[in-house]
């Protein structure tokens, strides 16, 4: 069989249109069926009913006893997770089909439905996945904040919807998220610290990830300034202090967290090494070394050669690409 029947019964069903026309269509749903749904539901949802018109007209509520209120119930025991304009969309569709399939594809074309779910559907109209596996699936992202502590889900609900329709799972995102708490966790509470020393203001350890992954929320809390308190943590965590404005400065001239990790995890030794043949370096040379600055640069590489020379052990910048990321040991 050349398209064999996936899901349902393989019937062929008659349908009726308002033009007087009469036709027939599948019931079960094909392997090559777009989006999953049958012929005769795609049928249906063009205007097609399975019972035919009287007079020329569409079918009413007295003629084929599908009513409104049996509407509402049904979508209500169906489709409880629809907001009130899309229960209303389906009722008027099940007084047209009596049927709840059909009502539903039907009012998946209706603009109350597309203000409320538009976001499932792809480019050529069929869907991502159905009303209830995006709330299932979104629900899942929740759950995965929950666990790291973030109960306040307010402004994570615009980016949960883009992920449906990026079709990210569940299961990546739990992967996304872990990666990252597991990147950031021990640093959480030194940016803690500096909040509060820098704000005066008490906040948490889920707020403080929070605004780490999530931009609108780094604005809102810290006025865009998160990652200069990244930067400053990655220093005063390893025994380095200077002023906020020195970090600010840094970050805005282009020093990364992973630039910043370097510097600090060795500029202690460095600096020790240098002073023992005669050089004076500071943190603010390794800053502005990594930054790109010539002179800086020799600076380093001067220090480097005389160690090197007095130990027999040559260090070089340790770089990702052209970027001065910190200093090894060869």
């Amino acid at each position: 069989m050349a398209n064999p029947i996936i899901s349902g019964e393989n019937k062929q069903v008659t349908i009726y249109h308002s033009s007087g026309a009469v036709s027939t269509a599948q019931e079960g749903v094909r392997q090559n069926d777009p989006g999953g749904v049958s012929e005769l539901n795609r049928k249906l949802g063009e205007g097609w009913s399975l019972s035919p018109t009287f007079g020329g007209g569409s079918t009413t509520p007295q003629q084929n006893g599908y009513n409104y209120d049996k509407g509402i119930s049904m979508a209500q025991a169906l489709y409880s997770f629809f907001p009130e304009d899309v229960t209303k969309e389906f009722a008027k569709q099940w007084v047209k089909f009596g049927e709840a399939t059909a009502a539903a594809a039907a009012t998946r074309n209706t603009g109350a439905w597309k203000r409320e779910f538009g976001w499932l559907e792809r480019d050529d109209g069929t869907l991502i996945m159905n009303e209830l596996e995006a709330l299932s699936t979104i629900a899942s992202y929740r759950e995965t904040l929950g666990e790291v502590g973030i109960a306040d889900f307010s402004d994570f609900e615009d980016d949960f919807k883009t992920m449906v329709s990026s079709e990210v799972s569940a299961a990546e995102f739990q992967d996304r998220i872990d990666l990252v708490y597991a990147g950031v966790k021990d640093q959480i509470p030194e940016v803690e610290r500096l909040f509060r020393d820098r704000y005066n203001i008490e906040t948490d350890q889920s707020t403080i990830f929070a605004a780490l992954i999530n931009p609108k929320i780094e604005d809102k809390l810290l006025r865009g300034e998160i990652l200069t308190l990244q930067l400053q943590a990655e220093a005063t965590s390893r025994g380095f202090s200077t002023t906020f404005a020195r970090f600010a400065e840094l970050r805005k001239r282009g020093l990364t967290q992973e630039q910043a990790r370097g510097i600090y995890e060795t500029a202690g030794d460095f600096i020790q090494r240098a002073a023992g043949v005669g050089r004076e370096l500071d943190t603010a040379t390794l800053e502005e070394a990594a930054l790109g600055d010539i002179t800086s640069q020799k600076r380093i590489r001067r220090a480097e050669a005389e160690i090197a020379a007095r130990s027999g052990v040559q260090l070089g910048a340790a770089k990702k690409g052209d970027e001065v990321t910190g200093l090894i040991a060869d």
